[in-house]
C-alpha cells in the first residue's frame, strides 16, 4: 500500500537548525552555561519530509533554499533520507534557526529568515501537485515574502485538482500578512493546530475557523494526545490519548505528528488510526533530541505501538 502511495508534498519551510542542548532555560546575560550537545539539522519541513519518509511514504518538497553552505549541507541530509528534492531551487540565503534545549525538554527557537528572489510557480510543480496524494503548507511558509505568493497558488491548483489540503499554522501564523492569511483560509481541507495557537487564528473559536475554511481541524494536545472535529458537528469526531513517555526535546514533535496523521490520511486509514499513529511517532520524537535525523525511526515508533498495545499496523 505504502509503495504505490502518491507522494506526499510540502511547500516552503525549508530551513537550517542548529540544535544546542544547555543545562536550563531561560538564558541570562552573564550566567554562562556549557553545551551538551550542538548539531547542524534539518528543520522546519525538513523535519516533517524525513518523519513522513522513514514511515514509508514517498515525500516531496517544493520551495527555495540558499545557495550557500547552510542550504547545501540541508539539501544532502534531507535527500539522503529518499525525499524527492528534485524542484527544489537554491537560491539566495537559507533561514538558520537557532534553537536552544534545556533538560527539562523545552525550548527557544531564535530564527533569521532568508533572503530570494521571488518565486513563482512553474509548471513542473503543479504537475507533481496534481498527482500528489496530498498537499501540506505550514504557516511559517507564509512569513517569508518570497514564497507566500507562490504557496497560495500552489494550494488553490491541489483544491482545483481535487488533492487535500492540510495546514499548519504554527505560532508564526499571526505575523503573517493579513492578505496571505485571508487567501489561505478557503484553500485548506484540514487543519493541524495546537490549543495554544486556537485563539491566534480568526476569532478564537472552532466554529469560526470552520466559517472560513477547513472541514476538518485536528488539534494537538502534546502529552494528552489529540482531538479531531469535524464541521457541523456538535462533538469531537475522535479522541485519543497520548502516552507517558519521557521527555528530552518537544521540537519536532508537530513536524513528526503532521506526517504521520497525513501519512495515514493518503494510505486510506480511518480517522482514529491517522490519530494514533501521530500521537504514537509524536511520543517516539520527544525521547530524542533535536529535528531532522533525530525524528523518529521506523522502529522507534513500532516500539511505541508495542508498548502501548495499539491496534496499528506498519
Amino acid at each position: 500500500m505504502k509503495a504505490k502511495a502518491a507522494p506526499l508534498v510540502s511547500l516552503g519551510d525549508l530551513v537550517a537548525d542548529l540544535v544546542v542542548s544547555i543545562p536550563h532555560l531561560p538564558v541570562e546575560a552573564g550566567r554562562h552555561q556549557v553545551a551538551s550537545d550542538l548539531r547542524l539539522s534539518p528543520g522546519g519541513s525538513g523535519n516533517f519530509l524525513i518523519a513522513g519518509a522513514r514511515l514509508g511514504q514517498p515525500m516531496a518538497a517544493l520551495g527555495a533554499l540558499g545557495a550557500d553552505h547552510w542550504g547545501q549541507s540541508v539539501a544532502e541530509i534531507i535527500a539522503g533520507e529518499g525525499v524527492d528534492l528534485s524542484l527544489v531551487r537554491h537560491t539566495g540565503t537559507t533561514t538558520v534557526v537557532l534553537v536552544l534545549v534545556g533538560q527539562a525538554g523545552d525550548h527557544v527557537f531564535l530564527g533569521k529568515i532568508g533572503e530570494a528572489g521571488k518565486i513563482d510557480l512553474r509548471s513542473s510543480e503543479a504537475a507533481l501537485i496534481r498527482g500528489a496524494g496530498a498537499l501540506f503548507c505550514a504557516g511559517y511558509t507564509l512569513c517569508e515574502a518570497h514564497q507566500a505568493a507562490w504557496a497560495i497558488e500552489a494550494m488553490a491548483v491541489a483544491q482545483a485538482a481535487g488533492v487535500p489540503v492540510f495546514f499548519d499554522p504554527g505560532p508564526q501564523l499571526a505575523a503573517a500578512p493579513d492578505e496571505w492569511r485571508a487567501a489561505a483560509w478557503p484553500l485548506m481541507d484540514v487543519l493541524l493546530t495546537t490549543e495554544d495557537e486556537i485563539s491566534l487564528l480568526g476569532g478564537g473559536t472552532l466554529d469560526e475557523i470552520f466559517a472560513v475554511g477547513p472541514a476538518t481541524i485536528v488539534v494537538k494536545r502534546g502529552a494528552a494526545g489529540c482531538t479531531v472535529y469535524g464541521r457541523g458537528q456538535a462533538a469531537p469526531i475522535v479522541e485519543v490519548a497520548g502516552h507517558p513517555v519521557p521527555v528530552v526535546d518537544t521540537s519536532a514533535a508537530g513536524d513528526s505528528f503532521d506526517a504521520a496523521f497525513i501519512a495515514a490520511w493518503i494510505w486510506g486509514w480511518p480517522l482514529g488510526a491517522c490519530a494514533q499513529l501521530a500521537n504514537a511517532v509524536g511520543a517516539a520524537k520527544v525521547q530524542k533530541l533535536g529535528g531532522g535525523l533525530s525524528v523518529p525511526t521506523l522502529a522507534e515508533v513500532q516500539a511505541v505501538i508495542t508498548r502501548f498495545n495499539l491496534d496499528l499496523k506498519l
